[in-house]
């Protein structure tokens, strides 16, 4: 059996973190200070070999050493000098002593060395750009002449030699021991790090039971306080009022007990709501099957009539729409096919759009051609128009027997006519929309039909359906797609479109509700048949 995986509360970490920045605040501390310390004694040794290097100058005779550089020849006044320098090596404490003059090849050659005879030549193991630039201005270095070399672990102080003409004849080097600085550091490293550690572990202690009081306990009777009500719901609990910290751990507190009595408060209110929504989505649906129940929607219409071809489908933005699609085969020589667009969305728009429907089939039934239907279904939306609602719509009244198609368009979108074959679109000056003005005369034009042409009506949710570009399917990119349908039939044809809009749109959500009705003349009927339009 697997134990229990071990969580780290609130405790362990704050716990955790102090010890860790315990650790790091003196590991910082130390570092920071060795780094100020190492600097500072490594220039305290270096400026001590400075002050020997001078008494060294002061005291052996320059032109000797130019001498020496010209000849490489020691005498009895070379034996004194060694004398005396390695009595100031000894001294001093200092690792090395030595005269020497540097060649460009990057070696040096000794003119003094206690471990070597006058004239020994080794290589530059130090900066030689510092060195060489000392040896030709006769300025000692700025910086630290440091360096790791066989010798040992060394810093050099270095003093340019001149005769008494003023020219530099070779350098005087005073080295020390690296190995006394180190030594040094670590001591000061240790003493400072036993003194950082007991500091911080008092202040670790005394800000542990600080925090502990004042953010830890607080937050802790905060957690068991919401665990409670996430459990049971209620605040009996008075739990938080006990948190007196006068900061904003308080104040969290106080928001907090705010919040559940709140939250209680609004768990009433969704209640209520969801109650009224889920009454009025149960209205919806309901809405919805009248409104499709309204519409045709069997294929074909009209079974017995095989000289034309015709489908409608209406695709509400919402659970109801505001879009009406009808086709009343009048007679056996009249059609009457209509699309319009209600104005608005949802309930308000469907029941309009109903109320829209009725009368423009009404109309028709009664035998008005387009004009009057429109006319007097006008007047009748004006009435009691209060909520400002209005249709934009195109009715026409197709006779087969002469294949004249009478039609008028209330401020809709232009159908688009298949004719001689070529689509374009039908366009007229278009009148003023259903519902806006009472009194309002429309306009009627017609166009002859023959076999084989077809029309394509729609609302302007085809047209305006957008992509996430913010982009309009348009009426180019509607004349462009409805070109490949030429030889489908009206179901296929809507379907066809509806999938070329679904693909442009994308991901973008429908915004406004899409109708299509799409009528196809297979065949001219012959033969005379009463008038219909009285």
């Amino acid at each position: 059996m697997k134990g229990k995986a071990f969580k780290w509360g609130i405790n362990q970490k704050s716990l955790m973190s102090i010890i860790v920045f315990a650790i790091l605040t003196n590991a910082f501390v130390c570092l920071g200070g060795s780094l100020i310390f190492d600097r500072a004694v490594q220039k305290i040794y270096n400026e001590r070999g400075y002050a020997v290097s001078n008494i060294i100058l002061k005291q052996i005779d320059h032109d000797k050493i130019a001498q020496y550089v010209r000849t490489w020849e020691a005498d009895e006044y070379y034996d004194k000098m060694s004398d005396y320098l390695i009595d100031i090596q000894v001294s001093s404490n200092a690792a090395y002593i030595y005269i020497a003059v540097p060649y460009e090849d990057r070696t040096m050659k000794y003119v003094y060395d206690s471990g070597s005879n006058i004239g020994f030549v080794d290589p530059i193991v130090a900066s030689f750009d510092e060195i060489w630039n000392a040896y030709k201005t006769g300025e000692r270095p700025e910086s630290y002449l440091v360096r790791h070399s066989q010798y040992g672990y060394l810093t050099s102080s270095c003093l340019p030699i001149k005769d008494s003409t003023g020219k530099v004849v070779a350098l005087l080097f005073v080295d020390t021991n690296m190995k006394v600085i180190t030594s040094t550091i670590h001591r000061f490293i240790l003493n400072m790090s036993l003194i950082a550690l007991i500091l911080l572990v008092l202040f670790s202690q005394l800000n542990y039971r600080y925090v502990h009081k004042n953010l830890i306990d607080p937050l802790l009777l905060i957690r068991k306080n919401i665990q409670a009500f996430t459990s049971r719901t209620y605040t009996d609990d008075e739990s938080l009022g006990k948190i007196k910290t006068n900061d904003e751990i308080q104040e969290l507190a106080q928001a907090i007990d705010t919040m559940e009595k709140n939250t209680l408060g609004y768990i009433e209110d969704i209640k209520a709501i969801t109650a009224e929504k889920e009454r009025i989505s149960a209205d919806l649906t309901v809405a919805a099957k009248i409104q499709s129940d309204m519409l045709n929607k069997d294929y074909p219409p009209f079974p017995k009539r095989k000289d034309f071809d015709l489908f409608a489908t209406m695709s509400p933005a919402k659970e109801v729409g505001g879009d009406l699609y009808d086709y009343l085969l009048l007679d056996e020589d009249h059609l009457m096919m209509t699309v319009g667009d209600v104005s608005g969305k949802g309930v308000p728009a469907a029941l309009f759009m109903g109320k829209c429907k009725v009368l423009l089939d009404l109309y028709a039934l009664l035998g008005l051609s387009p004009k009057e239907i429109f006319d007097r279904a006008n007047n009748h939306l004006c009435k009691g128009n209060d909520s400002g609602l209005f249709v934009t719509c195109w009715l026409g009244i197709l006779c087969f027997s002469t294949g004249e198609l009478r039609f008028v368009n209330a401020g809709h979108p232009y159908p688009v006519l298949f004719q001689n074959g070529e689509f374009s679109y039908l366009r007229t000056k278009p009148n003023f929309i259903l519902g806006g003005m009472e009194d309002f005369s429309y306009e009627e034009h017609s166009v002859t039909l023959s076999k084989g042409d077809c029309i394509f009506i729609y609302s302007d949710g085809v047209t305006e359906a957008t992509n996430s570009k913010n982009e309009l399917f348009g009426e180019s990119r509607l004349l462009q797609e409805i070109k490949k349908t030429e030889s489908l039939s009206a179901p296929d044809t809507l379907k066809e479109m509806r999938k070329k809009i679904d693909f442009f749109a994308g991901n973008s959500e429908q915004a406004d509700d899409i109708t299509m009705l799409d009528f196809v003349w297979n065949s001219a009927k012959i033969g005379e048949t009463k008038s219909y339009v009285q």
